[in-house]
């Protein structure tokens, strides 16, 4: 998978008409992903969470994991608040 390498060596290898090139790839990349069964599982860990690959995951420096918890109340004023914007 090209994200690999690019962020594994920070190039990317491109062949086109038979030319082929190596391109530096200088870049931050923000990822992000929902939960497999759509609520995070306190009981489970993020990978198992998300379901990422181990070797895509060890490239990234930080996780932030955000939590949704369930408010009827809370979530029935914000959306109310949006509509009526």
């Amino acid at each position: 998978v090209a994200i690999h390498e690019a962020m594994e060596q920070q190039t990317i290898s491109i062949t086109k008409a038979g030319i082929q090139a190596t391109l530096n790839a200088r870049t931050a990349i923000l990822a992000a992903a929902n939960p497999i069964k759509g609520r995070y599982d306190t009981s489970r860990t993020l990978r198992q969470n998300v379901d990422i690959s181990a070797p895509i995951m060890s490239r990234f420096d930080l996780f932030f994991v955000v939590i949704d918890h369930c408010d009827e109340l809370m979530d029935s004023a914000i959306a109310k608040h949006i509509v009526n914007l």
